[in-house]
């Protein structure tokens, strides 16, 4: 799997009522979309980004996704923004039960002479850890092996997550909607 994300500054005087309106009438499109395994449409109000996050079932689909008219209608609103990735190590979901209001993402640099098996394996047994807790919707880890960074990313039913970050490097966002992937 790969994980996707772009993020959209937006102007200081942007009515975020704007970006609810676009998500309200756009989620539905990516409801059951061939290849998605996730979706997120997150909102960060404090530094006025707009950051969907993404989880493809493989390259060829995030590819696709990147050339389709989705994806050009990202363009036209809001230019060509970078676009982040990263491979899936593991992602699981916890309390399918709630719906998530809150999302964190963290990245870790992975040092030279740390042992990759070691340091996943790490992650994996934290990963265990946060999935005991009931506020949990759904937590994933990834690499960058460009940057050799770990992303850890996760949905929670309330913002008390972003008071408790595993890293210094970490963002907070509202979610405004979770796509239902496809079956």
């Amino acid at each position: 799997m790969l994980a996707m994300q772009y993020s959209i500054p937006l102007p200081h005087d942007y009515d975020a009522a704007r970006i609810r309106e676009r998500v309200q009438a756009r989620s539905g499109l990516f409801d059951h979309h061939k290849g998605l395994v996730h979706k997120s449409f997150l909102y960060n109000a404090q530094e006025q980004l707009y950051a969907p996050f993404y989880v493809w079932k493989d390259v060829v689909e995030a590819g696709k996704f990147l050339q389709d008219d989705l994806f050009k209608g990202v363009i036209e609103t809001f230019r060509r923004h970078r676009v982040r990735s990263w491979f899936v190590i593991h992602m699981e979901y916890g309390n399918r039960g709630i719906a998530p209001t809150h999302a964190m993402r963290e990245t870790d640099m992975i040092a030279p002479e740390e042992r990759l098996d070691h340091f996943l394996g790490d992650e994996r047994q934290a990963q265990q850890a946060l999935l005991r807790d009931d506020n949990l919707y759904m937590h994933l880890v990834a690499l960058d092996a460009d940057r050799w960074e770990i992303l850890r990313f996760s949905l929670w039913k309330d913002k008390a997550c972003c008071a408790r970050p595993a890293s210094d490097s970490f963002s907070c966002y509202d979610v405004l909607h979770v796509s239902t992937p496809a079956g």
